[in-house]
């Protein structure tokens, strides 16, 4: 993770740029979840009309500027990947065509090193990564506005990660964190939804809270399932970055 980092920041007005766009994403992603919150608790106690569409026309302009600085970030992590990656794909390449005769083992190992390499040149780790403190901060909304789902989220997040990175070490197929995620996100939502019933009867929570907090949860569990998923990428990258170089010195 350190050495990943590194490299990240190593441009820094590149970094700067994925920062703020970051930054932007996940303020943007909190949209929903106030929005729910803002209708239930607010236009349905007034059922002014005007209201709600402004409501609702804010709301999509936000979600519009998340999915444009997604696809602006995306864009900007491809160039820097291949800016990374392609001098170490194209020496690797090199050296493997120059290469003697190899065993089927050396082959497969070189082989999937060189994949996992090339998979990084288009992969959303990095924005997986940088997601993540925004998760956490999701965490602490979640925490000011209902703190019962927050200490359920986080309970889950923790479950998730664990999971997650166990699923990846064993090499089980990617349907299968997936499906991981669909299970807990739905048991999470159970669980939150449960709770919250019971805090509407004692009149400690209302309905637009209770939607909204777990709409906030699921966006948080979202984000550690991906933090795990790159973490574990980070590591095979690690370790097919260190095989190649290794077989280019030889």
């Amino acid at each position: 993770m350190t050495s990943f980092l590194r490299q990240l920041f190593r441009d820094k007005s590149s970094a700067i740029m994925l920062l703020t766009s970051s930054l932007i994403i996940n303020i943007c992603a909190l949209a929903p979840a106030l929005f729910v919150i803002i209708v239930l608790n607010k236009y349905l106690a007034s059922g002014v009309t005007a209201t709600l569409i402004s409501l609702a026309m804010g709301a999509i302009m936000l979600l519009a500027f998340e999915f444009g600085f997604r696809q602006n970030r995306g864009a900007m992590m491809t160039t820097h990947n291949q800016r990374v990656y392609d001098p170490l794909l194209k020496a690797f390449g090199e050296k493997f065509s120059k290469a003697g005769q190899l065993t089927a083992q050396q082959y497969k190992k070189l082989d999937g090193a060189g994949t996992t390499i090339k998979n990084m040149r288009t992969s959303a780790t990095t924005g997986w990564i940088l997601d993540w403190p925004f998760v956490l901060a999701f965490l602490i909304v979640l925490l000011y506005i209902n703190w019962t789902a927050a200490i359920i989220a986080a309970i889950f997040m923790i479950i998730m990660i664990v999971l997650t990175a166990q699923r990846i070490n064993l090499s089980l197929q990617i349907d299968s964190t997936t499906n991981l995620e669909i299970f807990l996100t739905g048991l999470m939502t159970v669980v939150i939804m449960s709770v919250g019933a019971t805090q509407i009867i004692a009149g400690s929570l209302d309905v637009g809270l209770l939607i909204g907090s777990n709409i906030l949860a699921a966006r948080a569990l979202q984000g550690a399932n991906k933090y795990a998923k790159a973490k574990e990428a980070i590591k095979q990258r690690d370790r097919a970055t260190t095989e190649i170089i290794s077989f280019i010195k030889q």
